[in-house]
């Protein structure tokens, strides 16, 4: 039996690789990439994950990076806190 919660490997290392991207992009101060990274980051999570907590602080997470956006420092660190949230 599997954990209602429990996120699938692919998805898993999906959100992952974007949000990492997403990262990556924001302390680069590559705004468009980091937006669109992180739109893309949470159409996956809103599609591929079962509606619950983890799926709502997922995209919570995805949408404050992007508002931070273009304070590079603070979008990167609202995406590294969302790939934490990916793995917990």
């Amino acid at each position: 039996m599997t954990d209602p919660d429990e996120v699938p490997h692919d998805v898993r290392a999906s959100l992952t690789q974007l949000l990492a991207a997403a990262r990556t992009a924001a302390e680069r101060g590559d705004v468009d990439t980091a937006r669109a990274t992180l739109d893309t980051a949470e159409t996956v999570a809103t599609n591929k994950l079962p509606a619950g907590e983890r799926r709502d602080r997922i995209r919570w997470g995805c949408a404050a990076a992007r508002d931070a956006l273009p304070n590079g420092d603070l979008a990167a660190a609202y995406a590294s806190a969302t790939a934490d949230a990916v793995g917990e």
